[in-house]
């Protein structure tokens, strides 16, 4: 199988911030960790600023996974338990994809198995997934200043702002205390201005 890029939460979370509500990633989760899991949900959910909602689809009828999705549209749902699926389960899957489509992110936390067997039997969910698999990285670390650099630019170019703006805007209160700015002011290394 193809090596698949090693990604913290963190960053596999600003990917899908940037991409946009609909986009659809594949997390291998990593054999060590029993609560990885539950950690991850809580770091893309901080990163997203928003709940993500998990949704088990073992045991699940097709209709019920559907229902379960589209339970709240635009919200970002992580789905498991796709592991236990057999071919014939993927190709269901594969065959009535347009019913997973929605307006919120979709995230399939998979093993190695679970995407080899993603690969082989559901090639137009893969097709829809892209080159969206990243394997998830155990260590959240500290951003390298490329990435740092890297997210300020996102910063800049999504609120149509650049930095010293920003600065300006905190230094005035002016600034709205939303995550994104608290984020961005430390990044910049003005933590003292939140």
């Amino acid at each position: 199988m193809t090596d698949f890029l090693t990604e913290p939460a963190f960053e596999i979370g600003r990917r899908l911030e940037i991409r946009g509500s609909s986009a659809w990633f594949v997390v291998l989760w990593p054999a060590e960790g029993e609560d990885a899991q539950a950690n991850f949900v809580a770091d893309l959910s901080a990163v997203l600023d928003q709940p993500v909602r998990v949704v088990h689809s073992s045991g699940s009828s097709f209709e019920k996974l559907r229902g379960d999705l589209r339970a709240s549209a635009g919200d970002p749902v992580l789905v498991t338990d796709l592991d236990e699926a057999d071919a014939e389960r993927w190709r269901a899957l594969d065959a009535n994809r347009s019913a997973w489509l929605r307006e919120g992110a979709v995230v399939l936390w998979l093993s190695a198995v679970g995407v080899t067997n993603l690969c082989s039997y559901a090639p137009n969910i893969r097709s829809i997934v892209g080159g969206s698999i990243f394997n998830l990285g155990t260590d959240g670390g500290a951003m390298s200043d490329t990435e740092r650099e890297q997210r300020i630019a996102d910063l800049e170019s999504h609120f149509q702002m650049n930095s010293a703006e920003v600065i300006r805007r905190a230094e005035s209160g002016g600034l709205p205390p939303e995550p994104h700015f608290v984020e961005w002011l430390v990044l910049l290394g003005r933590g003292d201005l939140v």
